[in-house]
Parts: C-alpha cells; sequence; structure tokens
C-alpha cells in the first residue's frame, strides 16, 4: 500500500518513545532497516537487541535535527502523535503523508493537536489501495 516506495524516500526515522516501545511489543523482528532515533528524556538505554538499530536522541529539536543531519540523514519519517506534533508546533515538517483507513475508531487523540497558525498544504498525489485506503501526500505551502 504504497510504504516500500514511501520508505525508499527517506534516510532515517525519528519517532517518541511511545511509539518506539509499542513497536517493540508487536512481537515481531525488529521492521526497520532504516536507522531510527528515538526522541525520549527518560530512556537512557534499550535492550541488547536494539543496540546497533536505535539511537536514543534529546534536547531542542533543532539540536536533535542538526545531530541526525550530522550524520547525513535530511530526509526523514517523523513518527509518533506527541512528536509529530511537536514538529509541527516548531514549524519542521516539509511535507506530510497522510493514510486514512476505513475504519472508525472512535475516540483518541487529536493527530495534529493544537496549533500556534494555520499550516497551509499544497496536494502533491493521492492515491487508493485496494479500493479502500487513501494515501495523500502534501507539501508545506511558505
Amino acid at each position: 500500500m504504497g510504504y516500500s516506495a514511501f520508505i525508499s524516500e527517506i534516510d532515517a526515522l525519528v519517532m517518541g518513545r511511545v511509539t518506539f516501545e509499542t513497536v517493540c511489543n508487536f512481537g515481531i523482528d525488529w521492521p526497520y532497516t532504516k536507522p531510527v532515533f528515538v526522541l525520549s528524556n527518560s530512556l537512557k538505554s534499550v535492550d541488547e537487541k536494539f543496540k546497533n538499530k536505535i539511537e536514543i536522541v534529546n534536547g531542542t529539536l533543532s539540536t536533535v535535527l542538526e545531530n541526525i543531519n550530522s550524520k547525513a540523514h535530511y530526509k526523514l519519517y517523523i513518527d509518533g502523535g506527541q512528536v509529530i506534533q511537536s514538529f509541527l508546533i516548531e514549524d519542521l515538517i516539509d511535507e506530510l503523508t497522510v493514510t486514512t483507513m476505513p475504519i472508525l475508531l472512535g475516540g483518541g487523540y487529536s493527530l495534529f493537536g493544537d496549533l500556534d497558525q494555520k499550516i497551509s498544504l499544497n496536494l502533491i498525489r493521492s492515491e487508493i489501495f485496494l479500493d479502500a485506503v487513501v494515501q495523500t501526500k502534501y507539501a508545506r505551502s511558505k
């Protein structure tokens, strides 16, 4: 459903501790082949099986991005609700891909949270997979 094409376009992933722990509890092998940076102020170490798969980072988002960029990772997949919201608030998102599944869960958290200002987007493309799943890619209008 477009995941292979999407993941091939990125250099690394940035996710929060909660998302990292959720992935760890899927009961599958580590699903990522790209470098993964886990944003956390509380996580100090990880299980040995993740030692060469993730790097724990913390500090301001600008500092974190400088660190990641210094390792030649520029196209980043930002994952995790709180992390996405933080990057949006700091105006650090250039493109946004939203995949809509045909299931209403009810309740939950706001995907984008409260923003200080409106964020305008330009449609890049929209694709339908399996006659049900819609993936829409936007670029920021600046």
